[in-house]
């Protein structure tokens, strides 16, 4: 199992333009209760295309095919 020391010294030695995406697989990791804004945005999107019917009922899916 890697230790956080580990992890911890390998993030010091990224380049510096390395360090969003390694944050971005990160914070993926990391149990919240509360939404991120990428979150929120999908849902309002959701919510948008369900008012302006651009979804597809799930009863409406032949799931047999």
């Amino acid at each position: 199992m890697v230790q956080k020391t580990a992890l911890h010294n390998l993030i010091d030695i990224l380049d510096d333009k390395d360090t969003e995406i390694i944050y971005q697989v990160l914070i993926h990791f990391i149990p919240t209760d509360v939404a991120m804004s990428d979150e929120i945005e999908a849902y309002k999107k959701g919510l948008i295309d369900i008012e302006n019917g651009d979804v597809i009922k799930l009863e409406d899916i032949d799931l047999n095919d």
